[in-house]
This record gives structure tokens, sequence and C-alpha cells, in this order.
């Protein structure tokens, strides 16, 4: 279990704790490449603002599982339902008109757009770090289908949060609560966006 792990599930709502107040209730996509911390962070924030969360690792097809547990990256045409399935829970999160976190590698503007689709405004946080932490933490987490083989092409589909884009860009820190603080910090200043 990552840290900050929570033992409820994801799809239920908690209370808000202090560090949240102030945060308006919105659509959160945390996205960058494996072991950028995008589901330690996540699951941070559902702790902290009580929101729902999803790891869209868990909305993958068990055929692009097992592709990418082969060591085989994932191409467009793989992603295709994957995003859809990631829009149709954000869009069932804002039906219900509450705040929701997707933590999702979100690599490239075009998967982002479709994120986007059916006027959807997610504020994207995108985690960086060096390659050579990524490839530590990928080497050192049990338990998950993406070997570190893999990041290579990750790091080479990533493209940026183009200037146009709802979304910050954040250094993962080696200490998931820095990096969770600096989140929340990042939606605070977007609510007087």
């Amino acid at each position: 279990m990552p840290q900050n792990a929570s033992t409820t599930p994801p799809d239920h709502s908690l209370p808000t704790q202090p560090a949240a107040w102030g945060i308006a209730p919105r659509l959160v996509v945390v996205m960058g490449v494996a072991g950028a911390g995008k589901t330690t962070v996540a699951e941070g924030l559902h702790n902290e603002l009580g929101w729902p969360w999803q790891d869209a690792d868990a909305l993958h097809s068990p055929e692009s599982r097992a592709l990418m547990a082969a060591g085989s990256p994932l191409g467009d045409t793989h992603r295709v339902d994957w995003l859809t399935r990631c829009h149709a829970w954000l869009a069932e999160q804002a039906r219900h008109g509450h705040g929701a976190i997707l933590a999702c590698s979100a690599l490239r503007r075009v998967y982002r757009d479709r994120l986007r689709a059916g006027g959807l405004r997610p504020l994207f946080i995108a985690l960086e770090a060096d390659p050579v932490r990524l490839k530590h933490r990928l080497e050192s987490r049990s338990g998950h289908f993406m070997p570190a083989s893999l990041l290579p092409s990750q790091l080479a589909a990533l493209e940026p949060l183009a200037p146009d884009e709802d979304g910050v860009t954040l250094q993962s820190l080696t200490q998931p609560a820095e990096t969770i603080a600096m989140a929340l910090h990042a939606l605070k200043a977007a609510n007087g966006a």
C-alpha cells in the first residue's frame, strides 16, 4: 500500500481536512509517466480533499495489462477504449457535481483532449521526476504490471502541458507528503484563477 494510503474505497467520499479548506470542488487529473507518483499523490489528495478518486490503471483492459506486463508499450489504438473509460468516470463525477481525482498518465496532448471532451475542464497536475529516480521507483515496487523496461517509451511519448492547457507541473519529491502539499497549493491557486 502506498504512503498516505486510505483504507476507504476510492469511490467513497471522506471528510474534508483543514489543509483543503478553501479549495472548490473540481475535476483533477494527476498525470505523468510510470513511477512519477500519480497514485500516491491522487490518494493523498483524496485523503485531504475527501473527493472520490480513481486509478486509471484499473481501467485498462486485461489485454492491455498483459501487453505491458510482457514489456510491450501501448500504442494509441490500445488506449482508445481506456481513455473512453477514463473520460466516462470523470463525466460521471461531474454529473454528481463534486470534485474528483483521476490518476492517469495522460502522456500526450491528444489523450488529455479526450479527457476534456464534452466540456469537461479538469485541472492537470503533471508530476515530473529525474529518470534515474523514476527507474529506481519502478524497480523497487512490487505487484504492478508495468515493468521498468517501459519507462523509456513513456518518456519518449510524454508531451508536457502546453501553456493553453489548464494545469501545473510539479516535481515529484522523495517525500510524497511534500508533493501532495504542493498539489494542494496549486489547487488553491487555481481557485483564484
